[in-house]
């Protein structure tokens, strides 16, 4: 599945696709398809996603167009945008039965990429910069083959071809950080060199690093950690302890981002204060990053946090047969879900103890109970349909440990 905007890189990458096609064709060995994701946040974009279809189309590479419909108030804008465009491409992959979703990301992002991380004092995981392959969602990989392609020679393959890109007026703006430091590379006012020195040096470090946390995982007498069907962590107490300091702080971060459904992992010292109460105390209950910690003699249990908001809805439209909630549960329907349906944390009608109260259920547009998951019958007056989940919680733990 190949990830195509309208703009020069994306181009490139779909003419590439086609040329590998082409060579193959008495044999192919893969099967190219083309996604376009509307986000609806410029007047053009529209009319650009029907371009890159009658492109695709000569290209002979199937095409179709996926839309974001952002429910206001959006704020973080781009954040949200691009979390949408990721999901979006994934379901189109989903849908269409692929493995892996390509980006045209390229060489200039890449250094971009290192010098935004550099400005904030990173360590070797944001200095490493993109990956060249990375899970994107469970069972799909994100693939960016142009990686160490210089943007110039992209944009010179598409030109040659005589196409004309997309034009997106925000890779002008120099409110933006990227834009800024574009016109920099530009100016060749960066030692390229030097910089693609430091990101081998990084990678190198972050991959050895990724190596041993995953070998980590496996102790001499058991795993590391389990996690049941409703995503709860059981992390073992006596092995934890005994890993070094920068593993613990490692895991706690993968595992308060896998069960409190956030994105990004909360700030170093945060963390190294909840390893310090973990070492110190034999008890403690803790919250951080959307999580709830709890700790006993025996175990360290990491559940979603209810909190004072609760947790979003996510409202189901017509035809869909999967979605994903609060980034901890796939859903799956046997049949497309009646309009006006959503998903919504069982907590939303006041039962429930502090976990089950952030486990899905379908609604009724009247906020009638419809299906609850297997661990909620027993808690519910009716005999209700099952909702089938399925917990991505270990997946998180695990994103990116090859």
């Amino acid at each position: 599945m190949l990830a195509v905007s309208g703009g020069p890189d994306s181009l490139a990458l779909m003419l590439a696709a086609a040329h590998h096609r082409a060579a193959q064709s008495d044999a192919p060995d893969v099967c190219f398809s083309v996604v376009t994701v509307d986000h609806g946040l410029r007047p053009d974009a529209a009319a650009e996603a029907q371009a890159v279809a009658r492109l695709a189309g000569s290209l002979g590479l199937p095409h179709e167009t996926r839309h974001w419909h952002p429910v206001p108030p959006v704020t973080n804008l781009q954040a949200r945008a691009r979390e949408a465009r990721y999901a979006l491409l994934a379901a189109a992959a989903r849908d269409a039965g692929a493995c892996a979703v390509m980006t045209a990301h390229h060489l200039d992002d890449q250094v971009e990429t290192h010098l935004i991380a550099a400005a904030r004092k990173a360590g070797d995981r944001g200095l490493a910069g993109m990956r060249e392959i990375r899970d994107l969602e469970p069972g799909i990989a994100l693939l960016r083959p142009l990686l160490a392609v210089p943007g110039v020679r992209l944009k010179a393959n598409v030109a040659a071809a005589g196409l004309s890109a997309a034009d997106d007026p925000s890779n002008r703006d120099r409110r933006f950080v990227r834009v800024r430091l574009r016109e920099a590379l530009a100016r060749e006012d960066v030692d390229r060199s030097a910089v693609l020195a430091a990101i081998a040096t990084h990678t190198a470090a972050r991959d050895a690093f990724d190596r041993r946390l995953a070998s980590s995982r496996h102790t001499a007498d058991g795993p590391l950690f389990d996690v049941d069907a409703e995503g709860v962590i059981r992390m073992r107490r006596s092995a934890f302890a005994r890993l070094p300091p920068a593993l613990r702080l490692a895991w706690l971060a993968r595992a308060v981002v896998a069960a409190g459904g956030g994105l990004h992992a909360p700030a170093r010292p945060a963390l190294e204060r909840l390893d310090a109460r973990l070492e110190r105390e034999r008890e403690a209950a803790a919250t951080l990053g959307g999580a709830a910690i709890g700790a006993d003699a025996g175990a360290i249990r990491f559940t979603r946090e209810w909190g004072r908001r609760g947790i979003a809805a996510v409202a189901l439209d017509t035809g869909v047969r999967h979605t994903v909630f609060d980034r901890r549960f796939d859903v799956h329907f046997a049949s497309s879900p009646a309009p006006g349906l959503r998903l919504a944390p069982f907590g939303i009608t006041g039962r429930g103890n502090p976990h089950e109260r952030t486990l899905p259920v379908l609604l009724a547009p009247d906020g009638a109970l419809l299906a609850v998951p297997p661990g909620l019958r027993g808690k519910v007056d009716a005999v209700l349909p099952v909702l089938t989940i399925r917990q991505r919680i270990v997946w998180r733990l695990l994103r990116d440990l090859f």
